[in-house]
Parts: C-alpha cells; sequence; structure tokens
C-alpha cells in the first residue's frame, strides 16, 4: 500500500452498520493521525465497540469506506485488519488458560524447526525481547491460567504489539493502529502507570492509538484528542484542551449529570445478614460484620484481599471452613447459589460475561433464569411467562434492546443492567454487587446509583465492591476495608476519605 505522508493514518467515513431491529451506527466518522492518542467516548450502546470491531475486521459495515495513509482499504476479515497493522484488545480477554505467556503472544505464527516443531527457543528469545521492550515483568514460561486479572490484560497488549515470530528478536511490533477497549478495568494503580508511559513511547513511535474508556480522569491524562458518539451517531470531535469534563458528559449523555453520586440516606433498618468469624483456609480470615436494612455497605481492598471470595461465600457459590452467616437471625450454610437465591440474596458478579449472564439466551430468558422455581414449578417456563417478567424490567432500566435479543448483541452496559434486571425480578433483598459499574459509561452509572437509591429505600440492603474510591465514597454509608483476607478497617461515612481507605488497604494503621 502506497504512503501519503500529508494523509491521515486513517479515515473512517460514513460507516454504517445494522443489526436486526437495531441501527448501531449511523454515518460515523473517525480520523486518526500517526503517533494520536484518540479517545473514543460514548455511553453504552452508543457504537464505540461495533466501531471498533469494523475496524479490527470482527464486523462488515454496510456502509461507509476506510482510508488508510490516504489509500482506500476494505477490511473484511481479522486477518485482513491485522496485515494492514491494526490491533484491537477488546475488553473481554481472548487467551487460552493452559498455554504458556508466549504461546498465548504468538498463537499462530509459532517458530517452528525442521519437522514442524516449535523452536522453543527463537519463542522465548522474541518473548522475552517484546516484554523488556514493553516493560512487562511476566514469565515467558508461565501458563496464561495461574495469572492474574491484571497479568493477562498485560499479556493481551503484547499479544497485540507482537510483531512476526519469525523475525528477529531485535524487531519491533508491527502494529501502526491500536484499539484498546477499556484496558485498565482490571489494573492496578501501578499497573496503569506503566500502561501510560507504555502508550507515550508508541505514541513517540508514531503508532497511532483509540482508547475507549468511561473513566474521564484517564481521558485528560493521556488524551490528544476526543471523539464523542451518541446513539450510534457521530457528535463531535475535538482537541482535549477544547473540553472540560461537564461539557464530556453533556456531549455524552445530552443531559445535565453533575451530581455523579445522587445518595440517597435511608433510615437503617432491622439487621438482614451477620457474619461471624467467617474463614476460608487460605483465603479469608475471621471476617465479621453485620448488614442493615437500607443501607449500602462498601467493601474497599486491593485486588487479592478476598473481595470477591467473600462476595461468592455469602452468595452459596464457595463454602466457608469455620465461622457463621446468618440471614434473619437464621444460621444458613449454603449448598448451592439456589439456596441462597431462595433466601432473597443475588450476587451481580465481577465477570458479567462468564459468571452472570447466558449470552446465546434472549434478555427475557435471561432475566428470568433465576426464578425458574417460582414461575414454573412443573418443570415448564413459557415464552409469555418470561416476557411478563422482563418487559417491565427492561423498561425501569432502560435497556436498549429487546426482550427476544440475544444477551450477545448488547452492549456491555446493557449486558451489566440485564444482570442488575434478574435479581430486580425477583423478591431479593439482600444484593452483593460486585464492582457494578465497570466498563460502564458515565450516564449509566447514575442510573445503575439511582437503582441502588430505590432498592434500599423500599428496605433491601446491599453490599457494594468496587475498586473506584470515589464511588465507594460517594454512595457508601459504611466501608470494610480488607487487606490480606481479613477486615482491616471499618469506616463510617463521615469519617471515610481516600487517603484512610487507601491506608487500611495497604494495611497501614
Amino acid at each position: 500500500m502506497t504512503v501519503d505522508a500529508n494523509a491521515p493514518a486513517l479515515e473512517m467515513r460514513g460507516i454504517r452498520k445494522e443489526f436486526p431491529g437495531v441501527v448501531a451506527l449511523d454515518g460515523v466518522d473517525l480520523t486518526l493521525h500517526a503517533g494520536d492518542v484518540h479517545m473514543l467516548l460514548g455511553e453504552n450502546g452508543a457504537g464505540k465497540s461495533t466501531l471498533m470491531k469494523i475496524l479490527g475486521g470482527a464486523y462488515r459495515k454496510d456502509a461507509g469506506g476506510i482510508r488508510m495513509n490516504g489509500q482506500p482499504v476494505e477490511i473484511d476479515s481479522p486477518r485482513a485488519a491485522r496485515d494492514l497493522g491494526i490491533r484491537v484488545i477488546y475488553q473481554e480477554l481472548n487467551l487460552v488458560p493452559h498455554l504458556s505467556v508466549a504461546e498465548n503472544i504468538f498463537l499462530g505464527d509459532l517458530p517452528t524447526r525442521f519437522g514442524g516443531l516449535v523452536d522453543g527457543r527463537r519463542l522465548a528469545e522474541r518473548t522475552s525481547a517484546l516484554l523488556r521492550d514493553l516493560g512487562m515483568a511476566l514469565d515467558p514460561r508461565a501458563p496464561v491460567g495461574r495469572l492474574g486479572l491484571a497479568q493477562r490484560q498485560m499479556v493481551e497488549i503484547a499479544k497485540a504489539l507482537a510483531g512476526p515470530a519469525k523475525a528477529p528478536a531485535s524487531q519491533g511490533g508491527a502494529a501502526s493502529i491500536l484499539v484498546m477497549d477499556e484496558p485498565t478495568s482490571a489494573l492496578t494503580s501501578r499497573e496503569v502507570t506503566q500502561l501510560f508511559a507504555l502508550i507515550e513511547r508508541l505514541a513517540a513511535r508514531g503508532v497511532s492509538i483509540v482508547y475507549i474508556t468511561h473513566r474521564l480522569d484517564e481521558v485528560f491524562r493521556i488524551g490528544r484528542r476526543i471523539t464523542v458518539l451518541r446513539d450510534g451517531r457521530h457528535v463531535t470531535t475535538r482537541a482535549i484542551d477544547q473540553v472540560d469534563v461537564p461539557e464530556l458528559v453533556r456531549l455524552m449523555a445530552n443531559r445535565d449529570l453533575s451530581d455523579h453520586f445522587p445518595k440517597v440516606a435511608v433510615a437503617r433498618g432491622a439487621e438482614l445478614l451477620r457474619v461471624e468469624k467467617l474463614t476460608v483456609t487460605g483465603v479469608l480470615s475471621d471476617i465479621s460484620f453485620t448488614l442493615h436494612a437500607g443501607e449500602v455497605l462498601g467493601i474497599s481492598g486491593l485486588l487479592g484481599a478476598g473481595r470477591t471470595e467473600l462476595a461468592r461465600v455469602i452468595a452459596g457459590a464457595d463454602h466457608f471452613d469455620n465461622g457463621a452467616l446468618f440471614v434473619d437471625g437464621h444460621a444458613m450454610r449454603f449448598r448451592h447459589p439456589a439456596d441462597a437465591i431462595a433466601r432473597g440474596i443475588g450476587l451481580l458478579p465481577e465477570d458479567r460475561k462468564a459468571q452472570g449472564l447466558v449470552p446465546g439466551l434472549t434478555v427475557a430468558r435471561n432475566i428470568a433464569l433465576p426464578h425458574g422455581r417460582r414461575l414454573a414449578p412443573a418443570g415448564v417456563l413459557s415464552r409469555r411467562c418470561e416476557a411478563d417478567m422482563a418487559s417491565p424490567i427492561i423498561n425501569e432500566l432502560r435497556v436498549k434492546a429487546t426482550a427476544t435479543q440475544a444477551v450477545r448483541l448488547l452492549s456491555g452496559g446493557n449486558q451489566q443492567k440485564v444482570v442488575l434486571g434478574k435479581w430486580l425480578a425477583g423478591a431479593g433483598r439482600i444484593f452483593i454487587f460486585d464492582e457494578p459499574t465497570r466498563g460502564v459509561d458515565v450516564g449509566a452509572k447514575v442510573e445503575i446509583y439511582n437503582l441502588m437509591n430505590r432498592l434500599t429505600a423500599r428496605g433491601a440492603a446491599i453490599i457494594m465492591i468496587s475498586s473506584e474510591l470515589p464511588e465507594l465514597l460517594g454512595m457508601s454509608d459504611r466501608i470494610l476495608v480488607m487487606h490480606r483476607g481479613h477486615i482491616h478497617a471499618e469506616l463510617s461515612r463521615e469519617d471515610a476519605t481516600e487517603e484512610r481507605v487507601l491506608s487500611a488497604a495497604l494495611g497501614l494503621h
């Protein structure tokens, strides 16, 4: 392909994409320049991921044109996109757990010796050189399944930036356009700093980066230009110094969301849940707390502190070794999640796709799944029954989908709303929200916060696990801070500050 030095690295013009019953993109434009760090913003369902899947060859556009360096191109497959130097890191990781870091990075392009055997030495050299260049402290031989979520995210980034494995070890990655979809959602602050330093190095080399995020502080930390989409249409493209946070929120949501944390205080009611000296060997140690009707109990802590493990025990997904769990004053030992659901406990898991939804089923069926015993005591669940349950939930949560659409076709934020809807449809009173706004735009976040207010107003209680300190401080009545499997501190809403929560999470004071 002939390169025009004066032309943009990428031009997407009038891109249209339609799914059954939904126009996902309607004449969208996007322009990238060499070395650009371009922030792609918009509410969930705005079309950001769809546009990037067209760029990455996962979807085919229905109309519009794409040019790279001034020349028209057709991107009809992921291989075609890769051959053009386009790399996409999707929000949901796509790795093979039982293969090593090196094998995942160069999967499909492994160096071989005579006879077709993998050349382990060249593979290790190439991987080590790439990881050094990216500043990643990963063992090339480690199985990916044994890595933490943050480390797996780093492997995805290295995989996207890898050049041909057969190339000399000194040769850099071959990406000219790199798309990152919510890359920091599972990273610690130190790893985020490393990632941003990497982005700066790549941009300095001329790599064009499209960065999708719902964390507005990141927009101003690394962005150079922004493009905002709303309801599948292009709203604006501007230099980063031409906008501020209130303006971005208005552009994305087309409404005033100045109160990002609309907490409504509710009088604390009766005790619904009590945990006493709960222990899971090697994971949780002597966990004790109470949860009352009408309150939001925040749980903070660093990755690996035991927050999700505690949620799974309370929801009946895992068993505890010692201690006691009381619901409405009655001691409980749940054998499986159905027992917890029967007692009014609902879990919104951290990984909505793997644990919270069945992607191939419809919105209505996903909402009805936890309530099968009540809706179909004879074992037969009718579609009419599912639709009757789901329709008011879809309307209340403003899910951008119909009851008969497959959940896999929804945006991440709308999928999250469906997970919430499952528990709203029942008679739940104790809700465990594990990272409820992960990958959710600013408008949908406020909708979730307002939903939390409605739940507590009607006498429910919420345990909210979150890695976002402003969210915990803004919406919690109390905050428990976990450190290495135990509760290190309990802070009231009045006493909680970012400094105190972070100090406790680090095991200080």
